[in-house]
């Protein structure tokens, strides 16, 4: 199998992957808490725009990484950049997607009952300070950001390329919510952890 087949099985099998693991994730955690672990925002905020934007894009990247499989020729309607379709970056951006999304599972597996999608303000929850939020405030969202690097170089498109650039803002959007939610309810010590730790990687 070529570079571009190889990719094509493996970005299948991976967005049905990551959205079996989201789906049981969710299911499991709303039985144990009577309530979902997923607050999209009120209707009309920042917050809900972002969780929308986010999900329409997921949803799109599950649909083309299917229909690919079923019917190759769709590549050329997603406008591919053909300079970047080279066997080394398709398959770097493969090892990119397998970093995120183990970055995703190491941060939801040391979480536990405590994770989250999205801030509700008045969740009982408390302070994740340790493991990897002791070296990045935001560790499952660089993991996202990573793997959607990864997929615009597994799948080196125009539309992966939106996406991307979507996705980017859409995290850093998100960030920026549950900051501030986080501010509020926790005061000096998120203050306190807030000066320890960066937004994104403490590199020593």
């Amino acid at each position: 199998m070529t570079a571009v087949e190889v990719t094509r099985w493996f970005l299948a099998l991976y967005f049905l992957s990551v959205a079996g693991f989201y789906a049981a994730r969710v299911v499991a955690l709303t039985r144990g808490m009577r309530r979902s672990p997923v607050f999209a925002g009120r209707r009309g905020s920042l917050h809900c725009a972002t969780h929308r934007a986010f999900r329409a894009f997921r949803a799109a990247i599950l649909g083309v990484c299917l229909t690919r499989l079923l019917w190759p020729p769709v590549d050329r309607y997603l406008f591919p950049l053909d300079e970047l379709w080279q066997p080394p970056i398709l398959m770097l951006g493969n090892g990119l997607l397998l970093a995120g999304f183990a970055t995703v599972l190491r941060v939801h597996f040391y979480m536990g009952r405590s994770w989250r999608s999205g801030a509700r303000p008045d969740d009982e929850t408390t302070l994740v300070t340790g493991g990897p939020f002791a070296v990045s405030r935001n560790p499952m969202m660089l993991g996202v950001m990573i793997a959607q690097l990864g997929l615009f170089l597994a799948l080196p498109t125009l539309f992966t390329l939106v996406c991307l650039l979507v996705g980017f803002c859409a995290v850093v959007s998100q960030v920026f919510v549950e900051e501030r939610v986080l501010q509020e309810k926790f005061g000096a010590a998120y203050e306190a952890y807030r000066a320890q730790t960066p937004r994104w990687l403490k590199l020593r």
